[in-house]
């Protein structure tokens, strides 16, 4: 932490905590220390024991905001009994506090959002660590829906298109205006600065959680389309995007998992998708006819597994899956979706061990790992 407290010294101006870009700048950092660090080395953590690892961050941000609040109400305590000479060393100790009370949360919150990715076997890229940035800035309200969002096609969009420095200010900004009020009251701040800290990273933590779980089960599933025939990729994100959407809304996860996957395309087939977002579903279940024979397997596993990577199925879902096999000429079958659940819930991930349930759909051994959902097919991390 040493290594990192100097270059980030380095690298952090007074001006980027003034505009407020020190939240991207703390952040990129980390994750380019974290990446260093770890390299050649293993996570000893599995996607189902990631709660530990919340709790630890949640306690340490408690921590470090109940000791900024004390520092502020012994500051006001000061000025009361000094007066306006006391006032000037004071107020700009309360203030740098706060300041570092922040930055040492985002820190921890930093800390937390890479080992649960770890955790999932997610590499985070130090030079694209937007995933980051957008469930943070969800999370913290720095990112919201609008009326004319049509279910969150607007507020992906605007993801990948909003001037990146902007929205990077705007982020900072925000925490450190919501760092200021933790701290404002005497005595009280010590306990509401306390728990709102905890609950503010035990939230992110969580939300940490369900986008690792996202971001493996579909880097696993995408590639193992992507390995039969890439062009098939296009059409499969317009296929997570009506999963996620079939209940109205996007959650938050589901939100950035789509920018992610949208980020990484091709800028042609980009702006193609941003453009049929929002359509009606009917739409791109009949353009699932031009799937090629050979990948409509692992494309309608890759679906399934879309459908149940949110530890839940609707109805609206499973309607929507059967349309989809439909126009693929597949059979489906609820039990393979209720499998998939259970190791989601269970796990965190997609197990394959051998005696695995999974069994080809027309009976006979695949042709090849993908076709027949074989054991190798999903066992790789997924990463960028």
């Amino acid at each position: 932490m040493r290594d990192f407290a100097e270059k980030l010294g380095r690298e952090l101006r007074f001006e980027d905590i003034r505009s407020g870009a020190w939240h991207a700048r703390l952040v990129t950092a980390y994750v380019r220390h974290y990446e260093a660090r770890r390299a050649g080395t293993t996570s000893a953590v599995r996607a189902s024991e990631t709660d530990a690892l919340i709790r630890r961050a949640s306690k340490e941000a408690a921590l470090v905001g109940a000791s900024a609040a004390g520092i502020s109400t012994s500051a006001a305590m000061f000025t009361l009994d000094t007066g306006f000479v006391g006032a000037l060393v004071a107020v700009p100790v309360a203030g740098s506090a706060m300041g570092l009370d922040t930055m040492l949360r985002s820190l921890i919150q930093a800390r937390m959002m890479c080992d649960v990715a770890s955790a999932f076997g997610v590499r985070i890229d130090p030079d694209d660590p937007w995933d980051l940035l957008h469930l943070n800035a969800l999370t913290a309200g720095s990112e919201t829906w609008e009326d004319a969002d049509h279910g969150g096609a607007g507020l992906v969009g605007r993801m990948l298109t909003e001037d990146t420095e902007a929205a990077e200010r705007k982020l900072g900004n925000r925490l450190m205006g919501e760092g200021v009020l933790r701290n404002l009251l005497p005595f009280a701040s010590v306990l509401t600065s306390s728990v709102t800290s905890w609950r503010h990273t035990r939230r992110l933590g969580e939300a940490s959680v369900e986008y690792a779980r996202y971001r493996r089960a579909l880097d696993d599933a995408f590639s193992a389309v992507r390995a039969v025939d890439a062009r098939c990729v296009e059409l499969l994100i317009e296929g997570a995007w009506c999963l996620f959407g079939t209940d109205g809304v996007l959650s938050s996860e589901a939100t950035v998992m789509l920018a992610h996957l949208l980020r990484n395309s091709p800028s042609a087939a980009r702006k193609r998708l941003l453009e049929r977002l929002g359509e009606d579903e009917a739409q791109w279940v009949e353009r699932l006819h031009e799937v090629p024979e050979p990948a409509r397997d692992a494309f309608l596993h890759a679906l399934e597994v879309i459908a149940a990577v949110d530890l839940s199925m609707s109805n609206a879902e499973w309607l929507l899956l059967r349309q989809a096999a439909a126009a693929l000429n597949r059979p489906v079958r609820r039990e393979r979706v209720q499998a998939l659940l259970k190791q989601f819930r269970t796990h965190g991930v997609v197990r394959s061990p051998q005696g695995d349930s999974f069994e080809p759909r027309d009976g006979r051994m695949p042709s090849s790992p993908v076709a027949g959902l074989g054991a190798d097919a999903h066992a790789a991390p997924g990463g960028l």
